[in-house]
């Protein structure tokens, strides 16, 4: 029996939080354990206890908590988002502790005997126990036709198997099964009468069941990657007959993708110690989309990748994120026009470190003249746990050019619960007359001190066949054309006020591919943006107008420490050749004020990337020039830089010197104050500190470009630095 990590067990079912985060560097953490796994003790032969697996699930994935989660599908379904058939369903890995050991048997059998997982000849076999001879006869016709797919998606299995289905009427529906990896067994409730969703089901166990002992700890790898690959193979010709990825599809959001990718998705786990469901289903559906993103690229791109990881395999490598970002880079070196690992630092269900404090996300669906808004508002703790939180918010519509605020149907008050069974979560459908026709509108929620600003493209997008299939919005400039080519094209696209749509599949639909966008704006400037679409829809935020080319030396001083900002959005996103570094030698570094307990630098590659309004430090090894090619922010309109609470390093957006006199800081929806006001009330620390290389630190009374800048947050909620337009 191999054996890992010290367990902290608090009673039989294992109910206590198992193993914790070694690094919690964003986009590159490392943890001893899994952590979204149940956990339950062994019994002393080893052998399956229904009724422990009963007392597991009950303590562990409560039915009353996962209702919490369904909330959010009826809103979706009331809205006519999701198909009135859509259940929802969640499946998990389980592993068996005996004492304070996890319990590995068949990767214990492998190393014992010098073998190392994924051997080509590996299989696996499946015996059934109490379903119905019909029902079983049901499930082994859908494997005989499923499997040698799921091989030839997934590649071959980790160990040679023996896999006991087992039909528990002790599950209930929304639990979903699971899959015990010491015991190589899966448990699926009844049979529900939807045969392609119990086997989706069905097959996204199999696939844990094909990494077994060596399964990924992290769920927006493990879960992630399971459920993109079931999606694939569940698609295939005679696999699941009338399956359909998007209808009923409760998880399938990779349409909205853009919409959706917020950081708050950021966590270790997608189930909380608390039980805290309301990002249970965003969590889940977008760790999906993300990884179905790289098969676009490589359609082995799963397979290819297990059989790397087991190549690679070591004790701790399925909770390594840097060393698993490593194999799926060596695999699958570019992934929507970027290398990989720029890519998978913009992905943020990928961000597996926890940051801590008050979080506010936002699901929002564009519809034709609405916008679906399910607002989640919880606070994060140290170790990941989640709790709601409440509170009233009034959103706010801006026109296309943010010069007027426009009407919506009443009432348009989002309410969120700080306790029941939609704690932290609210809703609202805002609905649009007489704004004037297509546009870009900015909805900006405002909430407990925090501020979500997000794009939707009113009026362009199509339902039905024959209606847009690629839509979306222009950030930046409001006048644009575009023009398609890759898996589908067209050209000519024209961008008005800020927003576009277009037919791409001759009225069919999307399917999974590749295409690549170019966006002209009025001056002749391009910018281009790989895009990998899925299946109905798809709606993308594209940069647009306000291009220019930005030339500034940065001179080197005593050791070459200094902190420096950009006050455009770079096009060229991979800071090493932004500024002509090489990647060996640049030394970037950036505070991030959320990371526990109280903050903590990201090194590069693993910064956020250049953005209007951000300080690094860097190392300069000389003088140094750059010419940067990038869209610059309004200049005729504020720009608010966001401040967590902590030490912020910020930046100017501006190219001019801008007085700190000047500058207003907001809490929330409350006016802004002036800088002298915000520390008379607290909000900020004395003091704008600019870094004199090679001397010490100095209070600013001017913001200067291409320099960076400490400020101190007061506010828990955190607020924002207003840069006055030019």
């Amino acid at each position: 029996m191999l054996v890992f990590g010290s367990l902290l067990l608090s009673s039989a079912v294992g109910t206590a939080s198992p193993f914790r985060t070694l690094d919690n560097r964003p986009f590159a953490t490392r943890c001893n354990g899994p952590q979204g796994a149940l956990l339950r003790t062994a019994t002393p032969a080893g052998q399956v206890s229904t009724q422990t697996v009963g007392a597991t699930l009950a303590a562990q994935h409560r039915v009353a908590a996962l209702r919490g989660a369904e909330y959010a599908l009826r809103v979706l379904q009331r809205a006519r988002v999701k198909s009135p058939r859509a259940e929802l369903r969640f499946p998990r890995m389980m592993y068996q502790v005996s004492g304070d050991k996890l319990v590995l048997p068949e990767l214990a059998k492998a190393q014992a005997t010098g073998d190392r997982p994924g051997n080509p000849a590996n299989n696996l076999t499946f015996q059934f126990q109490g379903f119905s001879a019909a029902d079983e006869a049901a499930f082994r016709a859908y494997l005989d036709n499923a499997y040698p797919k799921m091989r030839l998606v997934y590649g071959p299995p980790a160990f040679n198997l023996t896999v006991t289905i087992v039909q528990d009427n002790t599950i209930h529906p929304l639990q979903g099964g699971i899959y015990d990896a010491s015991a190589n067994e899966i448990r699926l409730p009844p049979p529900s009468g939807n045969f392609v969703e119990d086997t989706f089901v069905l097959c996204k166990l199999v696939l844990h069941a094909f990494r077994d002992d060596v399964a990924l700890w992290y769920d927006a790898w493990e879960d992630g990657m399971t459920g993109a690959a079931a999606t694939v193979i569940q698609t295939m010709p005679g696999v699941a007959p009338g399956y359909d990825p998007v209808d009923p599809g409760p998880f399938y959001c990779w349409s909205v993708y853009e919409c959706e990718n917020q950081p708050a998705l950021a966590n270790n786990t997608f189930y909380p110690p608390s039980g805290f469901t309301g990002m249970l289903v965003w969590r889940i559906a977008m760790a999906r989309a993300v990884w179905l993103k790289c098969w676009v690229e490589d359609t082995a791109f799963f397979s290819n990748f297990n059989q790397a990881y087991y190549a690679a395999y070591t004790e701790g490598l399925p909770g390594d994120v840097p060393g698993l970002k490593d194999i799926a880079a060596a695999i699958l070196p570019r992934v929507e026009g970027l290398s990989f690992y720029d890519w998978f630092q913009r992905q943020y269900v990928l961000d597996t470190s926890v940051h801590t404090g008050l979080k506010l996300y936002t699901w929002n669906i564009p519809l034709e003249s609405a916008v679906v808004l399910l607002v989640d508002h919880y606070v994060t703790g140290l170790e990941g746990d989640e709790s709601p939180r409440g509170g009233n918010t009034q959103p706010i519509y801006w026109n296309y050019d943010y010069t007027l605020s426009l009407y919506t149907e009443p009432p348009n008050v989002i309410s969120i619960p700080d306790t029941g069974e939609r704690a932290g979560q609210g809703d609202h459908i805002a609905e649009f007359t007489s704004v004037g026709g297509a546009q870009r509108i900015t909805v900006q929620i405002d909430l407990n001190g925090l501020r979500g600003q997000y794009p939707y493209p009113y009026n362009v997008r199509g339902f039905n066949p024959g209606e847009n299939d690629f839509y979306g919005a222009v950030m930046g400039g409001p006048v644009a054309s575009l023009d398609v080519s890759g898996a589908y094209s067209r050209t000519n696209i024209p961008a008005s006020r800020g927003v576009w749509g277009t037919i791409l599949s001759g009225g069919a639909r999307l399917r999974p591919g590749q295409i690549s966008v170019t966006v002209t704006n009025p001056l002749g400037q391009k910018v281009t943006r790989t895009v990998n679409v899925g299946w109905d829809s798809y709606v993308a935020f594209l940069p647009g107008g306000g291009q220019a080319s930005v030339t500034h030396t940065f001179k080197r001083q005593g050791n070459g420490v200094m902190m420096i900002s950009l006050p455009v959005e770079p096009l060229e996103q991979n800071a090493a050749a932004l500024l002509g570094i090489d990647p060996a030698r640049l030394l970037l570094a950036r505070w991030d004020p959320g990371a526990p307990p109280s903050g903590a630098y990201q090194i590069w590659p693993r910064t956020d990337p250049f953005e209007p309004g951000r300080a690094f430090w860097i190392k300069l090894p000389g003088d140094l020039t750059v010419e940067v090619q990038g869209v610059l922010p309004p200049e005729d309109r504020e720009y608010a830089v966001p401040l967590a609470l902590g030490w912020n390093m910020v930046g100017s957006p501006r190219r001019q010197d801008v007085l700190v006199s000047n500058l207003k800081v907001q809490v929330g929806g409350d006016p802004a104050v002036s800088f002298a006001e915000a520390l008379s009330k607290g909000y900020l620390q004395r003091g704008l500190y600019r870094y004199v290389p090679g001397a010490a630190y100095e209070i600013a009374d001017t913001v200067r470009p291409f320099e960076g800048y400490w400020l101190r947050c007061l506010v828990p909620g955190g607020a924002r630095l207003i840069f006055p337009p030019l």
